[in-house]
């Protein structure tokens, strides 16, 4: 019975030794798994004590710092790698640590290089009684940069002045900044999900094949919209934004020139219009003059100028006064505007001389037709005030382009030769009544 008891005991305790060993095996091979992954581990690893003192710092953490375990074991993990200006906040985040079990924070650190950079920490207190955490940091400097710089670009978007909005790949509109909608469009309710072609130029088509002519990345130009109080010009610049080859979005920047294009069309105006009548200066009609020519040589038309001369204009100026005298010339040049087609031009040659000119004559009947109906206009009542009322008269030369001269400056010279003939004819008849006035006060 002993012997059997004993050759038990041998049994048991092979059994417990080799599962002891086995055991043992198992545990070396947790450790160097955990040894491994601890300092291969892609984050910065690192274990502080109660006091905060690193006890253990992996690889990635000297990666990330600059220093190595022999130079960073024993310090203080506040003091070793904070900067002061955030030491207050990373003491309040491991003291919650110890009480709370875990916390997370992101601060600012510095390297061995005196580097400051930007970290992601989360720490973890241990088991076993000590008091230890893990602190596991990831440098989050380059994503933090990244995040201003787009953080700056969103403010910029936002508080700029110009109206800007940008689509997706398909060009269809997936963002505006505010000054957008200051400008009050009246569609602009609609905008997103709206192709931008169809939004600024009505159609898909028109934005592609004007995008076409730009080399398909950038198109400027202009683009007139129906807003709450009027219609606004806007200057537009559209940009295709590519990545790798590949479109996209379209970033379009519109700016409002309402009141420039206005000043400029006011501008051009006073140019080329007389500031008393309204009427198409002097310049204005050369220039229009030889537009016509040019075009009547292709097309083979004809042109027509009639030379106007009022007839005493002096006298209604030392008669009447020079405001009465004004106010004959501006009713005089509405009048004749009013009688003729918008295509046609009236000019105030200068002092009481007016030239018409008419393109596409049709033939005699057409040209006597217009000449009634600048008699007609002129011979309208004008009423100078609630007491007089004159009745201009004037005297009518016509040239013809090209019977009676082919440049402008000849044919102008041939309708005022063809006027003065007219006037002489009428001074020889024993001169008629060319200036009758109403005097309503006799």
């Amino acid at each position: 019975m002993e012997l059997l008891a004993i050759s038990s005991l041998v049994i048991v305790l092979a059994l417990w030794v080799g599962h002891s060993i086995f055991l043992n095996r198992r545990l070396i091979e947790s450790q160097k798994r955990y040894l491994q992954f601890f300092s291969d581990s892609p984050v910065a690893l690192i274990v502080v004590d109660r006091h905060y003192n690193i006890i253990e710092w992996n690889q990635t953490a000297e990666a990330i710092f600059g220093w190595n375990y022999d130079e960073a074991a024993g310090e203080n993990i506040i003091e070793f790698i904070v900067p002061i200006f955030d030491k207050e906040h990373v003491t309040s985040v491991l003291q919650k640590t110890s009480l709370e079990g875990v916390s997370y924070s992101k601060n600012y650190n510095v390297t061995r290089y005196n580097n400051e950079i930007f970290c992601e920490w989360r720490n973890r207190r241990l088991e076993g009684g000590k008091g230890e955490i893990l602190c596991m940091a990831q440098d989050i400097t380059l994503s933090k940069k990244t995040l201003d710089e787009l953080n700056k670009r969103s403010t910029a978007l936002e508080s700029a002045g110009d109206a800007i909005f940008y689509t997706d790949e398909k060009g269809l509109i997936e963002f505006a900044n505010p000054s957008f909608f200051a400008l009050m469009l009246n569609d602009q309710d609609h905008l997103y999900g709206t192709h931008i072609g169809k939004y600024l130029f009505k159609e898909r088509l028109t934005f592609n094949s004007l995008l076409s002519q730009s080399n398909g990345h950038t198109w400027r130009g202009t683009v007139t919209k129906p807003s709450a109080n009027k219609e606004k010009v806007l200057s537009v610049t559209i940009t295709a934004i590519y990545h790798h080859n590949r479109l996209i979005s379209y970033v379009a920047n519109l700016h409002d020139i309402t009141h420039i294009t206005s000043h400029v069309d006011d501008l051009t105006y006073r140019v080329q219009h007389d500031p008393l009548t309204g009427a198409t200066n002097r310049a204005t009609l050369n220039d229009r003059l030889k537009q016509a020519i040019s075009r009547s040589k292709l097309l083979k038309e004809k042109i027509a100028l009639y030379f106007i001369d009022l007839n005493d204009f002096k006298l209604v100026n030392d008669r009447y006064g020079h405001e009465a005298g004004d106010r004959l010339l501006q009713d005089v040049a509405q009048n004749i505007q009013s009688s003729l087609r918008n295509s046609d031009t009236v000019c105030r040659y200068g002092g009481d001389e007016f030239i018409v000119m008419i393109e596409a004559v049709n033939d005699e009947k057409h040209l006597r037709n217009i000449y009634e109906s600048i008699n007609t206009a002129i011979s309208e009542p004008i009423y100078v005030d609630e007491n007089t009322t004159l009745h201009a008269r004037a005297s009518i030369g016509m040239a013809l382009y090209p019977d009676d001269a082919q440049e402008a400056e000849t044919l102008i010279k041939a309708a005022d030769m063809a006027m003065y003939v007219v006037k002489k004819e009428k001074n020889l008849k024993g001169r008629e009544p060319i200036l009758c006035a109403d005097n309503h006060s006799h």
